[in-house]
């Protein structure tokens, strides 16, 4: 469970457990108070709970200075202040009100289930599984606690252990909607997507107003390839909560899958404007621009993508296509440099790909202590490492053509044909270039970058198809 929703459902459950503390919430009698008070209070605390659920944490604040100072120290609603403090980012001072009521009461379940719901939002899983394990001690079918231990062995790659956990909180409360799409995602993960399908269709069910019910079982369709039954869920979800991403990203997944790839980029482009800080949105937006030959559109976004999540390597691969398309070569040369350190694999293309529009962009002696870094990866009896000393002796042609006509690898074959013409485009012999770009493009090997760089050079020596 996402830290923001497991706040929502402990200030539910407090918000619950203090509108009937509101008449008897502690032994000792309280004063006598006008009848009205009780009953404003309770409004307030409504209110409350209302904008915590909308996410306006600043005004639900704000109404906790208008409570009665007799019922604002009650544990309860110390507690529903602090969940407030967490969702607005003040996680310090949510702790605080919660060690003080520990102090008191070291066994105060819901200030434990608020604890816990702080060491989630700062990460700390370990503190978080103690706290919860601490909980489940004192009540062992706490349904709250057991549903994000739950949640928590998701997120620690536990998928058995959570199931057991979900099953232990279903025992109790059959209907609880976490612990039903808990369950689900386990079974989702274990291939069980008929079991997991029951769980959410009784989510949805029992609850037809949640949107994120209806987004997993849309999630949970899509993978099951029902695309359109997935999408009308998924439009539902959004009306109910129109400012979610992920809702925003599984909806362009879906009407990605149906190939209505324009409405895909809008719903992709809607969640880049919910949080344009956050990367994942950026690699379909990129993509689809791709596809749809809006070059510029998906240059910037690889940028942004770079940016914003540098260890995703193929957001510097398809930066480095599009400079290379505009002819920047030393920049696309620095691209690839970062999906060669990056990439973590043998394949010697990114370094030849950094090497060539190195070359290209200034002296041709200039990559040669690079290249030896990338001869040490690359097979000795390869056509790829005869390849890479090609780059860096600048000699030896006629041998690697040899190797290249004897390649039975046609991706290797087209792969290698790419890089030939452009050593030959690089030392100006225009006409072998030419013949090794269009017998790449012959042998129809799709799936490589090397595909679309060589249609580009193609494209770009006039030599392109008539469409």
């Amino acid at each position: 469970m996402k830290a923001k929703t497991c706040i929502r459902v402990l200030a539910a459950l407090v918000l619950s457990a203090l509108v009937m503390g509101i008449i008897s919430c502690d032994s000792t009698p309280e004063p006598v108070k006008p009848k009205e008070e009780p009953a404003n209070t309770a409004a307030l605390l409504r209110q409350i709970s209302e904008l915590l659920g909308k996410g306006d944490y600043d005004r639900a604040l704000a109404l906790f200075d208008k409570i009665d100072p007799r019922d604002a120290e009650k544990a309860e609603i110390r507690l529903l202040k602090a969940s407030a403090l967490l969702s607005a980012g003040k996680g310090a001072a949510a702790r605080s009100i919660v060690d003080e009521i520990l102090r008191i009461d070291t066994n105060h379940v819901p200030a434990l289930l608020v604890l816990a719901a702080i060491e989630e939002a700062q990460g700390k899983t370990k503190e978080e599984r103690a706290v919860l394990e601490r909980i489940l001690k004192i009540d062992a079918a706490n349904v709250p606690a057991l549903v994000s231990l739950g949640n928590l062995l998701v997120r620690t790659n536990s998928p058995r252990a959570a199931g057991s956990c979900f099953d232990q909180a279903l025992a109790v409360e059959p209907d609880n909607g976490d612990a039903l799409l808990g369950r689900a995602w386990v079974y989702r993960v274990s291939r069980e997507p008929k079991n997991a399908a029951v769980l959410l269709n009784k989510a949805v069910e029992l609850y037809p107003n949640w949107a994120r019910a209806l987004q997993e079982r849309g999630r949970l369709l899509k993978a099951m390839g029902n695309p359109h039954q997935a999408l009308a869920d998924l439009d539902k979800a959004k009306a109910l909560d129109l400012n979610n991403y992920y809702i925003a990203c599984d909806r362009g997944a879906a009407l990605n899958e149906l190939r209505r790839k324009k409405e895909a980029l809008e719903e992709y482009e809607r969640a880049v404007k919910i949080n344009p800080n956050y990367f994942y949105a950026y690699v379909y937006t990129a993509g689809i621009k791709d596809e749809l030959n809006d070059y510029d559109g998906a240059a910037r976004d690889y940028e942004i993508l770079a940016r914003l999540n540098p260890d995703y390597y193929f957001a510097f691969e398809g930066l480095g296509m599009h400079l290379m398309r505009r002819g920047e070569w030393l920049a696309a040369r620095d691209a690839f440099m970062e999906v060669y350190k990056r990439a973590q694999t043998d394949e010697c293309s990114y370094g030849l790909l950094a090497a060539m529009n190195w070359m290209r962009g200034g002296k041709l002696q200039d990559p040669r202590i690079f290249l030896e870094d990338v001869l040490k990866k690359a097979q000795r009896d390869s056509v790829e490492y005869w390849m890479i000393r090609l780059y860096h002796d600048l000699t030896g042609e006629t041998d690697v053509a040899s190797r290249i006509d004897r390649e039975k690898n046609p991706t290797v074959k087209a792969k290698m044909l790419y890089y030939m013409g452009c050593y030959y485009d690089i030392r100006g012999i225009k006409s072998l270039a030419d013949k090794c770009f269009l017998q790449m493009r012959d042998l129809d090997v799709k799936n490589i970058p090397e595909w679309r760089l060589n249609e580009w050079a193609l494209e770009a020596r006039g030599l392109a198809l008539n469409k």
